[in-house]
């Protein structure tokens, strides 16, 4: 019986799969088509086929379903679509899965694709609503091409460092790019749906999380291109830099040692003094004019500013490694600034580990990060202005004044 305990929970799970296919399928009684008992018998028969793992019965009994349903769906010429008849054949073959001895994977597999497969086969008109009526063709090209960016042109590039002082890093310059072009395609239809009022936060927030250089880059192409809501971009790209505080408490906990608490009021500060900022900017966002704004969004994708960016990303990681590789680390407030104009959570690990091992003292240690994301900070700024535009540029440029005014008042009282 011991032996025979694999086969029964391999045919019960094939008829679950059966019967949940075969439910949906029941439901749906504006056509003629397989229903609950054809599914249940589709199942079992996979089960079966699986067990036995004779290739040329599965084979044969796969042919036989196939031609079965086309048959079917011959004699009753007034139905539309085969999706029952694809949907017969994919269940059969879930069944073989997940009744195939020696593959662990198979059953928690074959009912979590059974479980989709049903949820969208029971959401065909909102499926249909969404993709035909709310979705443009814009938009869809340009779905395209973000995952063309990320699934094509990403897996080509090689995984190394070239150039003077080994700066040049195909692939992460290029995440670089993804990341700018992901915040930019997800604040799009964030705000489409959300509405300016609510999604543009959530968009800055997640930007910063992710990355602040990048967000802060995405929020100001954007402004550039529609000056007409530089007011709640330059909001947006507050809180985005405002997320960073405690995302860098966060790596610095992460990275263990006492630098992570000696950084709480610093960085405590700065968030709150960003999070003051951040409604303030929100404030004095005309209402009308928030209302407008939300439906003169732009194409959710711009790929060359994107490409513009990743360069400007490169020549300051050349200025960078050769400014650090011919003068060295001996002045660690030097190498935060530098270091740190582009890349912070590099600078808060090599700091954390000085700091434990005992090597730099703890004022210097947070002296050095806020350098770090002071320098990054400027960076921001000058990308703020220069891509953004005078009004865009300044309200950013005081958000981030109070909130490095503050941090310098509070390292100075601290230590």
């Amino acid at each position: 019986m011991q032996h025979l305990s694999p086969a029964w929970i391999a045919m019960a799970e094939s008829l679950l799969i059966g019967l949940i296919v075969g439910i949906e399928r029941e439901s749906d009684r504006d056509e003629r088509h397989a229903g609950l008992r054809d599914f249940i018998g589709i199942g079992l028969a996979g089960g079966l086929c699986g067990i036995l793992n004779v290739p040329w019965l599965t084979c044969t009994a796969l042919l036989a379903i196939t031609t079965l349903v086309a048959i079917f769906r011959i004699q009753t010429p007034g139905r539309t679509g085969i999706t029952t008849e694809i949907v017969a054949v994919v269940t059969f073959l879930l069944c073989v899965l997940t009744a195939t001895p020696g593959l662990e994977w198979a059953s928690a597999l074959a009912i979590a694709l059974t479980v989709i497969l049903a949820l969208f086969l029971d959401a065909r008109e909102p499926l249909r609503r969404f993709f035909v009526e709310t979705v443009t063709e814009r938009e869809y090209f340009d779905t395209l091409r973000f995952l063309a960016v990320i699934f094509v042109i990403l897996p080509v590039l090689p995984d190394g460092s070239y150039g003077p002082y080994q700066f040049f890093e195909p692939r992460r310059v290029w995440i670089f790019v993804i990341l700018v072009c992901s915040i930019s395609y997800l604040g799009y239809f964030l705000q489409k749906f959300l509405g300016e009022e609510h999604g543009l936060p959530l968009t800055a927030v997640l930007g910063g999380l992710g990355s602040t250089t990048a967000a802060t880059t995405a929020f100001a192409r954007e402004a550039g291109e529609e000056p007409g809501r530089s007011q709640s971009l330059a909001m947006a790209t507050v809180l985005a830099n405002t997320v960073q505080f405690p995302r860098v408490a966060i790596l610095l906990w992460l990275a263990g040692g006492p630098l992570g608490m000696a950084c709480v009021p610093l960085l405590a500060a700065m968030t709150v003094v960003g999070l003051a900022a951040t409604w303030w900017l929100k404030r004095s966002i005309p209402a009308v004019t928030a209302t407008a704004n939300a439906v003169k969004l732009s194409n959710p994708l711009r790929i060359l500013p994107a490409v513009q960016f990743g360069v400007l990303f490169a020549v300051v990681r050349l200025v960078t490694r050769g400014l650090t590789t011919e003068f060295g680390t001996t002045g660690l407030l030097a190498s935060s600034a530098i270091g740190g104009s582009m890349d912070v959570d590099a600078i808060a690990f090599t700091l954390s580990g000085l700091l434990r091992d005992g090597q730099t003292a703890a004022w210097l240690a947070v002296a050095g990060i806020l350098i770090s994301l002071t320098a990054n900070a400027i960076f921001k700024a000058a990308v703020s202005y220069s891509s953004g535009g005078r009004v865009f540029g300044i309200r950013v440029l005081a958000g981030f004044t109070a909130m490095y005014v503050t941090g310098t008042v509070v390292w100075l009282l601290q230590w």
